[in-house]
């Protein structure tokens, strides 16, 4: 008799975006090899809108486990997935008593701006996530820790104006942040695109209509390691993250939740290293 076939929910805001679209490729690969399928649920990222659509997984019972990609969860709603039986794997964010895949940002972001400083760089600004009250997302926190911690760890001035924050970290956002910093006369020798590589690249554009030379004038690091990240002229320095590794290692910790390998309540917590590309962008 064929074994039954399990479901797997993953939720996230923003499908299209390359994090989770690199995460998404990580994932798709065990599909072949077992009883499991996937459904995905795109969010808006509005909390009330949010909240119903895991709170309809949930009753409706549409999955037997469910990751959930840079998608927080309170406590409440968590324990009630936990009561009925379906274990939760958070990708990037965390909440007491679930388990947790993410990358160490903290250390991707201050190995960023480490290198910057020993390249001499005295003015580095960072472009990154938004703020949002109780909601922000645990890798802007994280990585503006590490941006903060470098800086301070060096001797340098913290300038929260050396800090642009942004929604969908697009390309455009990024040629419209820095914009923004050229129009402040900001001064800036650097800049670390903690929202992802499309952001620098956004970055980059500016600087070059601007008639600025990189990394001569302006260094510019960015996020991710996207697959265009060599071709860029000049190539992007840029931070690499294991995404692929990130959706498999998330997908193995549901299944094993699922067939009670892992017990629902263990909190388990895979933290991935990042490593650090230098091209010539910085």
């Amino acid at each position: 008799m064929a074994e039954a076939l399990r479901t797997i929910a993953v939720v996230s805001k923003l499908f299209s975006n390359y994090f989770v679209h690199e995460v998404l490729q990580g994932i798709e690969p065990h599909l072949f090899k077992g009883p499991y399928e996937v459904n995905y649920y795109p969010t808006t990222g509005r909390i009330d809108i949010e909240k119903d659509m895991l709170k309809s997984i949930l009753y409706e019972k549409r999955a037997d486990a469910l990751i959930a990609i840079s998608t927080p969860m309170d406590e409440e709603l968590l324990q009630a997935y936990k009561n009925s039986g379906i274990p939760v794997v958070f990708i990037e964010e965390s909440c007491e008593g679930g388990h947790t895949v993410k990358v160490d940002n903290v250390k991707g972001s201050y190995m960023a701006v480490e290198y910057l400083i020993k390249k001499g760089r005295k003015k580095i600004g960072i472009i990154t996530g938004e703020f949002l009250d109780n909601r922000t997302s645990a890798s802007v926190i994280e990585r503006l820790i590490g941006y903060r911690k470098a800086i301070e760890d060096y001797g340098m001035a913290l300038n929260e104006k050396f800090v642009k924050h942004m929604i969908y970290y697009s390309f455009e956002e990024g040629r419209q942040k820095m914009k923004e910093f050229l129009e402040e006369k900001a001064g800036l020798d650097a800049v670390f695109c903690a929202g992802g590589d499309l952001v620098a690249m956004g970055a980059m554009e500016e600087l070059k209509e601007a008639g600025i030379k990189i990394p001569d004038d302006i260094s510019v690091v960015g996020y991710d390691d996207i697959i265009l990240a060599p071709y860029t002229k000049p190539a992007l320095t840029t931070v690499k993250q294991p995404l692929a590794q990130l959706g498999s290692e998330a997908f193995e910790l549901a299944v094993k939740c699922i067939t009670r390998e892992v017990k629902i309540d263990e909190n388990r917590l895979i933290i991935l290293d990042p490593k650090f590309i230098i091209r010539k962008s910085a």
